[in-house]
């Protein structure tokens, strides 16, 4: 069987059609399929203008592309000209951030029941939210455990459902898992003082072999640390300021069992611009 080739995306605060272009461009440039892709929250999950946080709102009203989750909650040309592409992969699975509407997650959640390890989030099923403390295993075998939300110690005011989860942690604490997908830091990986204990528990006790998060606004690198056998990666923001940022995208290769995380070639990147994203 060969190995199984995912793209990892940083924040997208509502970029989501960005995302995927930059994937399918980059797939077929590469000549390589992508199983899937997979995002570390702060999704910008805001299909409604109105339900915007205040953070959201402040951006949006400079950058249009803020509010991107328009075009895919319901059918929308747009959104059927991007998923309709040969090398669209077959979904993006994410966790959820502290800038989500944790209402529609949560109804969301209802609709696919108590069984389901994930669910759509948009009209098209291409985005996929894994629940709290669960384990998705995606095409190609990869399992991927998903915690919620940043730790609050740092932030004064954030929706209480995006505190991370002490009983999810607990239970992705003894789960096992591939990869763990956070929104939030390990304690002290990028700034002192700050991210979460609760984070480094569960990658010493479960021992995935790759960790991802984002929410901080550096350039993606490797974390070193006491993680064990775990390797563990910040992927920063994909704004698309003027080009897509060094750090924002990486590719993961898994084979069954091992694996190889390495960011995309910047150079590459730059070739995705704010302007020409559509068209790649």
């Amino acid at each position: 069987m060969c190995p199984s080739k995912y793209l990892v995306f940083g924040d997208l605060h509502g970029r989501v059609l960005p995302a995927f272009k930059l994937a399918q461009a980059w797939s077929r440039e590469h000549s390589v399929v992508l199983a899937g892709l997979l995002q570390v929250g702060d999704l910008g999950d805001f299909p409604e203008p109105s339900r915007f946080d205040e953070a959201t709102k402040h951006h949006a009203q400079k950058d249009s592309l803020e509010g991107g989750m328009r075009f895919v909650a319901e059918p929308s040309q747009e959104a059927d000209a991007v998923f309709a592409e040969e090398a669209c992969p077959e979904a993006l699975w994410f966790t959820a951030g502290n800038h989500e509407d944790y209402d529609l997650l949560k109804k969301c959640e209802r609709v696919a029941g108590r069984e389901a390890d994930s669910f759509a989030v948009d009209a098209y099923g291409k985005l996929r939210c894994i629940r709290d403390g669960h384990v998705a295993e995606l095409a190609g075998g990869l399992r991927v455990g998903a915690l919620w939300g940043i730790d609050p110690s740092t932030r004064r005011r954030i929706p209480p459902r995006a505190k991370i989860s002490h009983s999810s942690s607990a239970v992705l604490s003894v789960a096992s898992f591939d990869v763990l997908l956070t929104h939030e830091s390990p304690r002290d990986a990028i700034l002192a003082n700050s991210g979460s204990e609760e984070i480094v528990s569960v990658i010493c006790s479960a021992r995935p072999a790759f960790a991802f998060f984002g929410h901080y606004h550096r350039t993606g690198r490797r974390v070193e640390g006491d993680f064990g056998p775990t390797h563990v990666y910040y992927l920063s923001h994909l704004e698309l300021d003027s080009r897509a940022e060094e750090g924002s995208v990486g590719l993961l290769t898994w084979d069954g069992g091992a694996g190889d995380f390495s960011y995309l070639d910047p150079t590459w990147l730059r070739t995705v611009t704010r302007h020409n994203w559509k068209h790649r």
